[in-house]
């Protein structure tokens, strides 16, 4: 029997060195509980970065891949399989009416960049170059070429020469109204309008797509004020952009409807998805408008194991999930009562600068001094160790890094959302 230690040393001499763990070895999981290798409870909430929306280990999608596993584990997409295909109609049942065509890979990087690459194949199709590209300062796409080029944030592309440097790729301002220099609405949606600057000095005028997450995740939990995503849209369609939504990390329930942009009136031309798409299996996609896909020859695009057996059957499962047990409805629920109890919290603590988000995607960002808006770095990462020695495991995260996310699995209970109020505000005590 190894323990923790072990564990940690192991880790230390044999895997690379890419990942800033903290110092914890979970072992098992059930609904939004962990528990370590020695026997320690925390109420989890980060999710595996927004991916167990269902809870750990849910029986019934346990269930779905066990029994898939005893059929067939893998196929390729050399062949038809059933749950490929089910889980594409699903797909297209809960999606915006619009979007119904899918393709399936293996992680949110490849969706995004399998959505760009498509989005370059039908604009070309059209007799455009469909050179450039759009994303925004702030955001997180992934970290493959393409996907570290549309990333917004350099902290991600330093030290690795030429890694990121896809072409055509340029950024706008991100919606971050608490940051911002101007007031909303008096603004006049600055943010979104500087878009058609951008097109206009910073691109070749043939922009294939923008690229958009509807709240921005790793930059903060970054959600944008009304009219934002309408706006951008309209500039999409002038200048004959698609419209790309990522939702890779908001998808799936977390922000209180099954996908994020829905809570606004646009209509995105493809999305990506991810994350909590398997309920923690590792698959990724993208659902497409039709027209889009008609361009598209065989061999255009392929995954050897996009698509796999095991991890449809659980994805379907997980959906279904969702939907049945009213964890989607959960997420709205107790994520408007967390924001009611955060908010009154803010009044008592000069360090929390501002509270935001919608459902379950939470940020509470901290500042030395609310006036200079000075981040507090040292500080949030001090608040996540004490909540993590009372039992509370939580994630950080935003452009400066001051930002403390609260993306608990959607199963999360009344009680459980009580306990975490009562540590955080234990925390922020402590560290006054």
């Amino acid at each position: 029997m190894v323990d923790s230690k072990e564990i940690m040393e192991k880790d230390k001499e044999y895997l690379a060195a890419v990942y800033q763990r903290k110092p914890v070895v979970l072992e098992k999981g059930k609904d939004a509980v962990l528990w370590d290798l020695d026997g320690t409870r925390y109420i989890d909430c980060i999710s595996g970065i927004s991916v167990v929306n269902a809870g750990h280990a849910p029986d019934r999608i346990v269930n779905a891949g066990v029994e898939q596993m005893k059929k067939l584990i893998h196929c390729s997409g050399l062949y038809f399989s059933v749950p490929q295909t089910l889980l594409a109609e699903k797909l297209a049942e809960i999606s915006p009416a619009h979007l119904r065509k899918s393709f399936f890979c293996n992680s949110g990087a490849e969706a995004v960049e399998g959505a760009v690459k498509l989005a370059k194949k039908y604009i070309v199709s059209q007799g455009r170059t469909g050179f450039n590209l759009i994303a925004l300062e702030g955001s997180f796409h992934g970290r493959l070429g393409l996907s570290l080029t549309l990333t917004g944030q350099s902290k991600y592309k330093r030290g690795f020469g030429s890694f990121a440097v896809y072409p055509g790729i340029v950024h706008a301002p991100p919606p971050y109204c608490y940051r911002c220099r101007l007031q909303y609405p008096d603004c006049g949606l600055e943010c979104a309008r500087r878009i058609e600057d951008i097109i206009k000095y910073n691109t070749t005028g043939d922009v294939a797509a923008m690229v958009v997450e509807p709240i921005m995740g790793e930059g903060g939990i970054i959600v944008p004020p009304d009219g934002y995503h309408e706006k951008v849209l309209e500039i999409c369609r002038d200048h004959d952009m698609l419209y790309i939504a990522d939702e890779v990390q908001t998808g799936f329930g977390r922000c209180g409807t099954m996908f994020a942009h829905a809570q606004w009136d646009i209509e995105a031309d493809i999305m990506s998805m991810a994350k909590a798409l398997g309920a923690g299996m590792p698959i990724g996609g993208v659902i497409y408008r039709e027209k889009i896909v008609e361009c598209l020859k065989p061999g255009d695009h392929f995954s050897t194991f996009g698509g796999n057996p095991v991890c449809c059957a659980m994805a379907l499962e997980n959906i279904k999930y969702l939907q049945e047990e009213g964890l989607i409805e959960n997420s709205r629920k107790l994520g408007a009562e967390f924001m009611k109890a955060l908010d009154e919290l803010k009044d008592d603590h000069e360090i929390v600068g501002d509270v935001r988000g919608l459902g379950l995607m939470i940020g509470i960002e901290l500042v030395k001094d609310r006036k200079t808006l000075e981040p507090a770095v040292q500080t949030t990462q001090e608040a996540s160790k004490k909540l993590m020695k009372k039992g509370i495991l939580i994630g950080t995260g935003g452009m400066e890094k001051n930002v403390l996310r609260i993306q608990p699995p959607l199963c999360i209970t009344p009680d459980q959302k009580d306990e975490v109020l009562s540590s955080l505000e234990d925390a922020l005590k402590a560290l006054r």
